[in-house]
């Protein structure tokens, strides 16, 4: 962002599992707090699902939605984590999709 002169804050925080741990170091600065998961499906297929805090999110529905069939959903493996999106637990973020030249997900 430097690079293209694009003017931004940056805000350093530990890692956090929960909404409500980010907004202990976050909620101040305004604007929406967000929640990302990263999913599996039956076919190895990976997604990431990003909403605001407060949405919640039915996988079954949202497996339907998808056209996955019931239960098609499951949040994936900390081990995928690490290995296509190259980020530890806890970090899960789209940005972190400049990882996945292979496009898993």
């Amino acid at each position: 962002m430097k690079e293209l002169e694009i003017n931004f804050a940056r805000y350093d925080h530990p890692v956090v599992l929960t909404v409500e741990a980010q907004a202990k170091y976050v909620g101040h600065l305004g604007g929406g707090l967000s929640k990302n998961i990263f999913l599996k499906d039956k076919k190895h297929r990976f997604y990431i699902v990003s909403a605001l805090a407060d949405t919640t999110i039915d996988l079954k529905v949202l497996s339907q939605r998808l056209g996955l069939g019931k239960g098609g959903l499951r949040m994936a493996p900390e081990e995928a984590l690490q290995e296509i999106l190259q980020v530890p637990l806890g970090c899960v973020t789209p940005f972190a999709l400049i990882n996945d030249s292979a496009r898993y997900v």
